[in-house]
């Protein structure tokens, strides 16, 4: 009897002293691997996941999703006449970052490229026909937008607000030399005065409004569309109204 006394109570030294050495390596433990687990597996819900501060550049790249843009840009022209252009509708392409991505807010910075013809009127720089062309306008938007998403499933409606800055370059068109007839009295002067006036009075600014669509493809790859609308801080300050207003519609895929 005193034998098995002596065996059992080795057994529960034995099996008391294991517990309490897996209790101590649980303890000491670092909390930063069961926080990482909590964080990746949290669900995303409407609002997106949670957004943690990146530790390094590494890291900062795993949270920026690159997205391009392709469709047509109509600009308002109130002044559309004989030489005067109608409304124009360019071709624009854009590439862009969501930074962060799965966020409920994020900075959604694109830039898109797209041309026009202009004309110099005397006193404005106007959209102008083929045939009534000065300068060809390479111009460069630059949308710097908060964008707010709400996630559905696969899709995600979003809406943002934001400033653009429209960078234009008026160079002298195939088929017009700088000594043709102009306002100014030359082709080549017309489009100095171009130039001067897309850099006067703010009309290179543009606050903006966004609605985008994307449905999730697959587990990398989203596709929808986006529409845009800018406001013509330059035509306001000049009494110009709502001259040079742009909207844009485009397809969109973010990677």
């Amino acid at each position: 009897m005193k034998k098995i006394f002596v065996i059992l109570l080795c057994s529960f030294s034995l099996l008391t002293s294991n517990l309490i050495a897996q209790e101590s390596s649980t303890a000491n433990a670092p909390t930063t691997t069961d926080e990482t687990v909590a964080t990746s597996t949290a669900p995303k819900g409407i609002f997106g996941s949670t957004f943690s501060k990146p530790t390094s550049f590494k890291e900062f790249l795993t949270q920026v999703s690159p997205f391009i843009t392709i469709g047509p840009i109509l600009t308002v022209n109130t002044e559309s006449g004989t030489k005067s252009a109608v409304s124009p509708i360019a071709f624009s392409t854009g590439i862009g970052a969501v930074w962060p991505n799965n966020a409920f807010i994020s900075f959604q910075p694109r830039l898109s490229f797209f041309t026009m013809y202009y004309l110099w009127d005397g006193k404005n720089a106007l959209p102008a026909e083929v045939e009534n062309r000065t300068a060809l306008s390479l111009s460069f938007l630059i949308d710097l937008p908060a964008v707010a998403s709400f996630r559905f499933g696969k899709n995600t409606f979003e809406a943002g607000v934001g400033l653009a800055v429209l960078a234009r370059i008026g160079i002298l068109p195939t088929g017009v030399k700088a000594t043709d007839s102009g306002a100014t009295g030359s082709a080549s002067g017309d489009v100095d005065k171009i130039n001067e006036w897309f850099w006067s009075s703010g009309r290179f600014l543009y606050p903006e409004l966004i609605f985008n669509y994307d449905y999730c493809i697959t587990e990398r790859l989203r596709g929808g569309f986006e529409a845009r609308f800018y406001i013509p801080l330059g035509s306001f300050i000049s009494g110009r109204g709502m001259d040079a207003t742009m909207m844009t519609i485009a397809a969109r895929l973010v990677f």
